[in-house]
C-alpha cells in the first residue's frame, strides 16, 4: 500500500511538470514582445537648401539638404547646443551634413557651399 502511494505521488508530480512544460511549448497565440529595441528615434527635422529657420527638439537630428556634397560644410556659432557632422561619402552611402540638438536655445548654422557662398539658418532648440 505505502508503494502505490509513492506511485501515485510521483506520477501526480510527473503530470504537473508535463502540464508545466506543455503551458511553455508553443501555442498559435504569438508571444508577447520584448519591448528592448523597439523604441523609435523620432524623425530628422529636413532642412531645405532655402529654408532659414527651423525648430527642434534636444536631442532630434537635423539634415540640412545641399545641391552638392563635395565641398560643402556646415559650422554653428553655438557648438555646445549642435554637434555638427560634415557631409560625407561612406561605403557607396552619401550622407548631407546634419547636426543633433544637445540644448535649448538658439542656435545658427551656416552653410557653405562648394562655390564658397553661403546660408544661415537659425535653429531654435527647444
Amino acid at each position: 500500500m505505502f508503494g502505490n502511494r509513492r506511485f501515485v505521488a510521483i506520477g501526480a508530480t510527473a503530470l504537473l511538470g508535463a502540464a508545466a512544460l506543455a503551458g511553455c511549448s508553443s501555442s498559435s497565440e504569438p508571444a508577447a514582445s520584448s519591448t528592448l529595441g523597439t523604441a523609435q528615434l523620432p524623425a530628422p527635422v529636413m532642412i531645405a537648401p532655402d529654408q532659414t529657420e527651423a525648430s527642434v527638439k534636444v536631442g532630434n537630428f537635423i539634415v540640412f539638404n545641399v545641391e552638392s556634397l563635395a565641398g560643402t560644410t556646415i559650422s554653428t556659432d553655438k557648438p555646445e547646443l549642435l554637434e555638427l557632422s560634415q557631409a560625407k561619402e561612406e561605403g557607396g552611402a552619401e550622407f548631407n551634413p546634419g547636426a543633433k540638438a544637445l540644448g535649448v536655445g538658439v542656435a545658427i548654422v551656416t552653410v557653405t557651399n562648394p562655390d564658397s557662398s553661403t546660408r544661415d539658418v537659425t535653429v531654435t532648440i527647444t
